[in-house]
């Protein structure tokens, strides 16, 4: 299908739709010379760990779900991820800090109270542990106790909303208290290392908005109802690698990296020069200033306490444009499709772009419903985390790959001088692993169809190839195609 795109990759192209977040991003890009997109990816994390708890998006086919992203961006060390990370989620942390400093005197007052209660039950207790003590006044004190019970002080829960290095456990339990948490990282090795990816099977059914249901032995289930969470991790290569091969077919298996949009995007290592740099954040300080409005409405929703959220809605062209963009993509998953061998991802891919699209409508404070615009700029965005995630986790046919190590010895013989040989010449010089089991002619084949090279007869029927068929033959060629 063909509409019209707004180029995501070129950072200006978006920004006349969504001015906050792309200017913001563009402007971090600018600043910390980091890649575009690991720029883009720190935004949505914290718009996604601000906005989850407030509002849901209606899909163009009726059902409502989370707006909860699972992010994952890959670069190598001195990509600055972390100045990124943190610059973007610095008003979450803010908040962070306070709830942690609220916590602290909620704690050292309950530690008052917990004395004082402490102090008139033992004096109850030995009160009833005197001897000769009438049954009257036994009975009263036993009843005063009973009810100094029913008062004991209630420990004070921290009111966390971001973890980096937890147990599943852990954030289950504090998901079962505050419905609300980010898991996040700019050392990702710190939680697909640890044991917070031992709860893939949670965090699948949390990204779906499903119940989750837990039994733990000698103490009570958990039933987790409605809670929220986004993930967002980013990882260097050699750390993110076992887990798209064999290594990490347990957890692909499972369906949990299908949920992420990945983002691994060309280094900017190399080019980063200080002249390059405009050091003014009015993007970034507009972005912090609208992060801090949603902040402050999720803060007064837990105030309340149950407050429902917002539902977010499509327009109808872009409901029309959804199910157009639902539809390439299932038809991707047939034999031969961008998708054949990555059918868990497709099946997360639209729903990812109607995530992204009601985040960006409300971030952007747009009015009424989703537009056609905004679901193209997530739909951009989603699109290159799509090829990113395909790059990664789905192999190069062997074929492919063996065109390519072939079109790389011809390269050098074209070099060296050479032109035409002899179809045989070439299969006795080709790379060991390329002599057995048909795969030289299985590669040549891909190079015959790109038209990288070019099959062609003499009049005893041997068999040679052109390496240059961009080329004019020789005059005087006794060859002619096969």
């Amino acid at each position: 299908m063909a509409y019209p795109m707004t180029g995501t990759n070129n950072p200006a192209a978006s920004c006349q739709f969504t001015p906050l977040v792309s200017e913001a991003a563009r402007q971090a890009h600018q600043n910390y010379q980091a890649p575009y997109r690991l720029c883009l990816m720190a935004a949505l994390a914290a718009i996604s760990s601000a906005t989850q708890p407030l509002v849901d998006v209606v899909m163009p086919y009726g059902a409502t779900v989370p707006l909860s992203l699972f992010l994952v961006g890959i670069a190598k060390s001195g990509e600055r991820k972390s100045a990124v990370e943190h610059r973007f989620m610095q008003r979450i942390r803010a908040i962070e800090e306070a709830l942690e400093a609220d916590h602290k005197n909620r704690m050292a007052d309950y530690n008052v109270r917990l004395h004082q209660w402490k102090g008139h039950r033992k004096r109850l207790e030995k009160i009833l542990e005197k001897k000769g003590l009438e049954h009257s006044e036994h009975k009263r004190v036993s009843e005063e106790l009973v009810e100094h019970w029913k008062e004991k002080p209630e420990e004070p829960q921290r009111a966390r909303i971001v973890y980096e290095d937890i147990s599943p456990m852990a954030m289950l339990t504090a998901l079962n208290e505050t419905k609300v948490g980010t898991l996040v990282s700019s050392e990702g090795g710190i939680i697909v290392d640890g044991k917070s990816f031992d709860g893939v099977p949670y965090f699948n059914s949390l990204w779906s908005g499903e119940p989750v249901g837990v039994s733990r032995m000698r103490q009570a289930t958990l039933q987790i109802n409605d809670a929220r969470l986004t993930i967002s991790i980013m990882l260097q290569p050699d750390i993110f690698g076992p887990h798209t091969g064999k290594k990490g077919e347990k957890v692909r298996g499972s369906g949990h990296w299908a949920r992420y949009l990945v983002f691994n995007p060309e280094s900017t290592q190399g080019t980063r020069f200080s002249r390059k740099q405009a050091n003014s954040w009015e993007h970034m300080e507009r972005f912090d200033h609208r992060l801090s409005q949603i902040l402050d409405r999720a803060r007064m929703a837990r105030v309340v306490g149950n407050a429902e959220r917002e539902e977010i809605l499509f327009s109808q062209e872009a409901a029309s444009l959804w199910f157009d963009l639902a539809d390439e993509i299932e038809d991707g998953i047939r034999s031969g499709g961008k998708y054949e061998n990555a059918s868990d991802h497709a099946s997360k891919l639209a729903e990812n772009m109607a995530r992204v699209a009601a985040l960006l409508h409300y971030f952007e404070d747009f009015e009424g419903q989703i537009s056609a615009n905004t679901l193209r700029v997530a739909a951009d965005t989603c699109n290159e985390c799509s090829q990113d995630f395909i790059d990664l986790f789905v192999p190069v046919p062997e074929e492919i790959s063996d065109a390519e190590e072939l079109r790389g010895m011809m390269q050098r013989m074209c070099n060296d001088g050479y032109r035409i040989v002899r179809k045989n010449y070439l299969r006795q010089r080709c790379p060991n692993s390329l002599r057995s089991g048909g795969r030289f002619y299985k590669a040549l084949d891909v190079l015959a169809r790109e038209g990288a090279i070019r099959p062609m007869q003499d009049t005893r029927n041997i068999v040679y190839i052109d390496m240059a068929p961009g080329l004019a033959l020789p005059w005087d060629c006794p060859l002619w195609y096969c």
